[in-house]
């Protein structure tokens, strides 16, 4: 089987060059800081991952994907799209990125209106993404 895939995914899959992991760890290092920095919950790990409800979810994604780097993004298109990619971008860390500290603030801050009961999927997309391999 391993003999019949494309020898070079890269050049038609280029999303593979780094920028779903980079977003999956970086939803994993905020799933887990807010856990971690939920003082009503932080004594019982499972009744604090039944709390988290699918606006947190794209909240926290939104937030992860506004922390891919344009340059990072910019490498994994330019195989594909050589003429639409200038390789001399210059990234400005400054201006591009969000603080962690800052997103984490915005989160504890939102109202939970919008409040859902976790759904059996959205708990075993929880514990998908907690146990994903990088």
């Amino acid at each position: 089987m391993e003999e019949d895939a494309n020898p070079h995914p890269a050049l038609i899959q280029p999303m593979d060059q780094n920028v779903i992991q980079n977003i999956k760890l970086l939803y994993r290092k905020l799933l887990l800081t807010n856990i971690l920095h939920d003082s009503v919950h932080n004594e019982n790990l499972v009744k604090t991952l039944k709390n988290v409800n699918l606006k947190d979810v794209m909240f926290n994604l939104a937030n992860c994907w506004a922390l891919v780097s344009t340059l990072l993004i910019n490498k994994s298109w330019k195989n594909l799209l050589p003429n639409f990619i200038d390789s001399e971008v210059e990234e400005n860390v400054q201006t591009e990125k969000f603080s962690l500290h800052h997103s984490l603030t915005n989160y504890k801050t939102r109202t939970r209106c919008l409040k859902l009961k976790p759904s059996n999927a959205l708990l075993r997309l929880m514990t998908v993404c907690l146990k994903m391999k990088f």
